[in-house]
């Protein structure tokens, strides 16, 4: 992008702030309404990241005075939106400080022109485009974050069945990353739900294979046990590294299932049915974002066990 690594990141969180605010904004009342503190906030991080990329500026100036800073560095262009965000921040201050509450009407308005915003605005400035602005930069570790970059540009050419695989990848490889640095000296891992089952269904188990209903009915109770129980480790694990249970599942809904082999090596199995019908880049985008949402919500509470040695 050509950006100074700090800068990009600092304006990834611009974008991670904007997305949090959409997401809330469609929330139900009154709870939609905190999207208008997040999206004020979003703008004015936007517009301090502005001042410093363009190096003007004083130290806090006022909301609207960013405008009158910024767009003589811009000229012949300027920052465009500026009536929008300032009812934007009328409204900030109406919720704030005097607890008034925003209408559904104006949240929208206000989402549609906070998108106009950063749509608008961070071409003009940091010579990007917005959507452009990657959120993998706070994916550890850099396998993952390396294999998510790849899944974009796959994206991008339109090959939505290999990004989908990186992505799925690139989420495994984090959480092995998170849990291999909180295992003890024994290499215990506090977030081992019981044995790996992979390789205990009934074609590896040799089961299956006679000719009487009741093998037969045995082999299905194996394979029925082996799901459920995978499904439960998986569930319960999820949940304790506090990810958000709802979102795994359309992600696994999306992504392909995995294998990994004794050498180490991913290898992505075929897509159900049903989830061919739901390939898009929309979807595909949707699970990049769950794994930076995800990557986000570990390291909040980091730690390695060799910290503590």
């Amino acid at each position: 992008m050509g950006l100074d690594h700090h800068i990009l990141k600092r304006l990834a969180f611009v974008r991670y702030l904007y997305e949090t605010a959409v997401s809330q904004s469609y929330a139900p009342a009154p709870l939609k309404c905190a999207s208008v503190l997040t999206m004020h906030d979003a703008v004015e991080l936007f517009l301090q990241l502005s001042c410093e990329q363009l190096n003007v500026g004083a130290k806090q100036p006022p909301f609207m005075e960013y405008w009158d800073l910024l767009n003589p560095q811009l000229n012949p262009n300027e920052l465009a939106q500026k009536e929008s965000m300032r009812r934007l921040n009328r409204a900030r201050v109406a919720l704030k400080h005097h607890g008034t509450f925003p209408s559904d009407l104006d949240i929208e308005a206000f989402r549609a022109s906070a998108t106009s915003f950063f749509q608008d605005n961070t071409p003009l400035v940091f010579g990007v485009v917005f959507e452009d602005v990657s959120l993998v930069e706070y994916v550890n570790p850099e396998a993952s974050r390396l294999l998510l970059t790849e899944a974009q540009a796959d994206i991008a050419t339109g090959d939505i069945h290999s990004a989908l695989g990186k992505i799925a990848i690139a989420y495994e490889e984090m959480i092995r990353d998170y849990e291999d640095r909180k295992r003890d000296r024994h290499r215990r891992s506090p977030f081992y739900f019981g044995r790996d089952l992979a390789f205990h269904g009934t074609v590896f188990m040799g089961l299956g294979h006679g000719t009487s209903s009741n093998e037969r009915r045995f082999a299905e109770f194996v394979d029925r046990v082996k799901e459920s129980i995978e499904t439960m480790q998986g569930a319960i694990k999820t949940i304790a590294l506090g990810i958000d249970y709802r979102k795994y599942s359309k992600f696994k809904r999306l992504t392909p299932a995995l294998v990994r082999t004794m050498d180490g090596q991913w290898h992505v199995q075929r897509f159900a049915s049903e989830a061919d019908n739901l390939l898009s880049a929309e979807g595909a985008r949707f699970c990049i974002a769950f794994v930076v949402e995800s990557a986000l919500a570990l390291a909040e509470f980091d730690y390695s066990t060799l910290d503590d040695a």
